[in-house]
């Protein structure tokens, strides 16, 4: 089997929790974020969240919803990202108009994941 445009592991290698992630690096953080759950960083997550931003034709999947145990703390959206699309950057701008919780773009650096960027909603 050939190289996908943006070099997708092979499906096996992309498994977690009965769930097939878009890529190794989504799976990774999601291994993550089940660990922060255990160790009570974080209250939960969801994969893969749908979101309407401004019209139904506007369809957003972010990766995770993350809840924070801190009732202070707002929950955030993660979107993990290897290549910024023209339809991400789309998107970001979309979701700066139409989206009330913020973005945070994660990239893997070597062995760790690192927000390069956040996008804030209008709440």
């Amino acid at each position: 089997m050939g190289r996908t445009k943006y070099r997708v592991a092979p499906v096996e290698e992309r498994r977690y929790l009965g769930r097939t992630f878009g890529s190794k690096a989504e799976r990774e953080y999601c291994q993550q974020l089940e660990l922060e759950v255990g160790m009570g960083e974080i209250n939960s997550y969801v994969c893969q969240p749908r979101l309407w931003l401004g019209v139904p034709e506007n369809v957003y999947i972010p990766d995770f919803l993350v809840i924070p145990f801190n009732r202070d703390e707002w929950p955030y959206y993660i979107d993990i990202k290897g290549v910024e699309t023209a339809k991400f950057k789309r998107d970001k701008k979309l979701w700066a108009k139409y989206a009330r919780l913020d973005l945070h773009v994660v990239k893997k650096k070597g062995t760790r994941f690192v927000t390069t960027e956040v996008v804030h909603g209008t709440p």
